[in-house]
C-alpha cells in the first residue's frame, strides 16, 4: 500500500496521481494523521505541478464521504468562484446569487469566509445582516419560501476545519480553492464557476462531468478574474448534454461598456456590503452594476430561462430597478434571523 511519502514523491516527479491514490492522499490529509509540514509540501508541490482531473475528482470523493448533504434541491443553482485571483473585486458572485434568485431561479449559494482573498461571501453576507449559521431545517425553509439561501461551507464540510490553519499558513491558492465550488451541499446540477486561471477551465468542466452536472459554465474573466468580466474577453468551458465546449464572449457584444480594473475594486466586508446595497437599491450604476448584470444574465441562460445573454441583461436590469432584488435581500435577512 502506498504511503503519503510515496504520493509526495510522485507529485515532485511530476507524475499525476490516479483517482484512488488522490482519494487516499486526501483521506490521510483530512484524518490529521499526517505531519503538517508534509501536508504543506504536498499541497504546494501539487499546485506547482498543476492539479489533474483525476486528482481533483479523487479529492472531491474524499471530502464528500464526510459531507452533510441536503437532499431534494438538485435543481437549484450555485454561483461560486474559486477565489485566489488577487483581483480585489467586490463580492460579485454573492450579489449575483441574490439577483438570480430575484429573477426566479432557486439559488443555493455555497461559500466560505476569506482564505486567499480579502473578503469571502460569508464575511460580506454576515455584514449585511444575514445569519449564515443555519440549521438544515431553516435552510430548506429559505429555499422553499424565497428561492435563496446561503450554505456556509464549514457547516457542511466540518472535516475541512482540519486543514483551515494549514491553508492560511500557506497563504496562496491551492487545490482547495478549486474544490470549494465542486462541493455543493445540495449537489446542484447547474452552476457557474469562476476560476482563477484560464488553464484549468476544461479540467474543472471535466470534473463536473464526472459529478453528473447537467449544465454549467466554468469561466475566467480576461484570464485574471474568477467570474465573467467587463474588462475584456471571457473564456468559458461549457458542459451541456455531457459534452464540453470552449468559447469566448466579450461584454461589448451585448452593449455593455468596457470597464477598467479599478472600476471593480471592492474593499473589506463593510465596504463590499455598502456596494451590494448600493447596486440592489439602484444607487450604484456603471461598471459595478454592469458586471453584476453580465454574470446574472449568464445564470439565467444556464438555467434555460433566456435564449441569449442580451435579453437576459434586460431582464436582470428590470429586476434590480423594480426593487425585487433589494426585497430579496431583505427577505433573506428576515428569514434567516427568525
Amino acid at each position: 500500500m502506498k504511503t503519503f511519502d510515496d504520493f509526495i514523491k510522485s507529485i515532485k516527479d511530476l507524475s499525476d496521481l490516479n483517482i484512488d491514490d488522490s482519494e487516499n492522499a486526501f483521506d490521510q490529509i483530512l484524518s490529521q494523521n499526517i505531519e503538517k509540514n508534509k501536508i504543506i509540501d504536498f499541497l504546494i508541490s501539487l499546485s506547482k505541478k498543476g492539479e489533474s482531473v483525476d486528482e481533483i475528482f479523487g479529492a472531491v470523493k474524499s471530502i464528500k464521504k464526510k459531507a452533510k448533504i441536503i437532499k431534494g434541491f438538485k435543481n437549484s443553482f450555485d454561483t461560486c468562484g474559486t477565489g485566489g485571483d488577487g483581483s480585489k473585486t467586490f463580492n460579485i458572485s454573492t450579489i449575483c446569487a441574490i439577483v438570480t434568485a430575484a429573477s426566479g431561479i432557486c439559488v443555493a449559494k455555497h461559500g466560505n469566509k476569506a482564505v486567499s482573498s480579502l473578503t469571502g461571501s460569508a464575511d460580506v453576507l454576515s455584514e449585511l445582516g444575514i445569519n449564515i449559521n443555519l440549521e438544515k431545517k431553516k435552510i430548506i425553509e429559505c429555499l422553499k419560501k424565497i428561492n435563496l439561501c446561503f450554505l456556509f461551507a464549514p457547516n457542511f464540510h466540518p472535516i475541512l476545519k482540519n486543514v483551515a490553519d494549514i491553508r492560511k499558513e500557506i497563504g496562496k491558492r491551492t487545490i482547495f480553492n478549486i474544490l470549494g465550488p465542486l462541493l455543493s451541499p445540495v449537489e446542484c446540477k447547474k452552476q457557474i464557476i469562476g476560476v482563477y486561471d484560464a488553464s484549468i477551465l476544461v479540467k474543472v468542466a471535466e470534473v463536473l462531468k464526472k459529478l453528473g452536472t447537467d449544465c454549467a459554465w466554468v469561466v475566467s474573466g480576461n484570464k485574471e478574474y474568477d467570474e465573467l468580466t467587463t474588462t475584456g474577453k471571457n473564456y468559458i468551458a461549457e458542459i451541456k448534454n455531457n459534452t464540453i465546449k470552449e468559447f469566448e464572449i466579450d461584454s461589448n457584444e451585448f452593449g455593455l461598456k468596457k470597464s477598467k480594473k479599478e472600476d471593480l475594486i471592492g474593499g473589506d466586508s463593510k465596504k463590499n456590503a455598502e456596494i451590494i446595497n448600493g447596486i440592489l437599491k439602484g444607487d450604484i450604476l456603471g461598471a459595478k452594476k454592469d458586471i453584476v448584470l453580465l454574470n446574472s444574465a449568464s445564470a439565467l441562460y444556464i438555467n434555460n430561462k433566456i435564449k441569449n445573454i442580451k435579453s437576459g441583461l434586460e431582464i436582470v436590469n428590470e429586476t434590480i430597478e423594480s426593487g425585487k432584488t433589494f426585497k430579496k435581500l431583505k427577505d433573506l435577512i428576515e428569514l434567516t434571523n427568525s
